[in-house]
């Protein structure tokens, strides 16, 4: 064992024995501790001389005579021979040490899977349960406003929902040339002025699906809206409006 060794030896022993023992919370250092203990004893029964056949026990008077005495027995059980400085080891023989390992094993294993379950994500519900309180009506003859870009055929505008237009398309949301399917919610008056041209008005709500995600538009009834649509929908309200890709929904937190 070299100095290095006994300097750990000497750092978990004071952990295991001194005034501010904390090793009982560490099974590592516990289990280390034990190894390194039972690593000196046998480097002891190694060394030691054998004592005269007819020699008498001398008396314990050194931290070496309690090395002599776990040596006079084959497993080193007698204790009470030991220096009082001596402290017994937490682990006495070779199937003890093994028991100590295979149970310093499974306690790792256990607090490792209670470590990961604590780790896990928290499920987030993807559905408040709000219930759908309309589905808007395809208005063919409608002209769908320039935000899509290049058409493609699949757009599509919907009649007035209380003063509210829809259109929904599959516009292009990155260099790539991906287009995604996406709902933009204009003010009818405006849309009728503007002739479908561009996107203005008092208000303008978009928003873009990607895969299997559907493109919504949610918001919080404001001032500003359409009288109508504030009638129906006070001022409050959580709104929804979903496109699955071949309707739009309407959800809202007030039927």
């Amino acid at each position: 064992m070299d100095d290095d060794v006994r300097q750990e030896l000497r750092r978990l022993r004071a952990r295991a024995y001194g005034p501010d023992a904390d090793i009982s919370g560490d099974p590592v250092a516990a289990a280390r501790l034990a190894a390194l203990e039972e690593l000196e004893r046998r480097e002891r029964l190694a060394t030691a001389p054998p004592p005269p056949p007819d020699a008498e026990p001398a008396a314990s008077s050194a931290e070496d005579d309690g090395a002599e005495g776990d040596g006079a027995e084959d497993d080193g059980a007698d204790d009470d021979d030991d220096d009082p400085r001596e402290h017994r080891p937490l682990v006495r023989s070779r199937r003890t040490l093994w028991v100590w390992a295979i149970s310093l094993a499974a306690v790792t294993a256990l607090a490792s899977a209670a470590t990961a379950l604590t780790l896990t994500f928290v499920p987030v519900p993807t559905s408040v349960g709000a219930p759908q309180v309309g589905t808007l009506e395809p208005d063919p003859d409608a002209e769908t406003p320039a935000v899509f870009g290049q058409r493609t055929g699949a757009e599509r505008a919907f009649k007035d929902f209380y003063g509210v237009t829809a259109f929904a398309g599959y516009a292009q949301v990155d260099a790539t040339e991906n287009r995604s399917p996406c709902v933009y919610l204009l003010e009818t008056r405006e849309v009728s002025e503007q002739e479908a041209r561009g996107v203005s008005g008092n208000f303008v709500y978009g928003g873009c699906g990607a895969g299997i995600f559907p493109a919504t538009v949610e918001f919080v009834v404001a001032e500003g809206m359409p009288d109508a649509f504030v009638e129906r929908f006070p001022i409050g309200t959580s709104v929804q409006f979903v496109f699955d890709g071949e309707n739009v929904g309407v959800f809202a937190d007030r039927g």
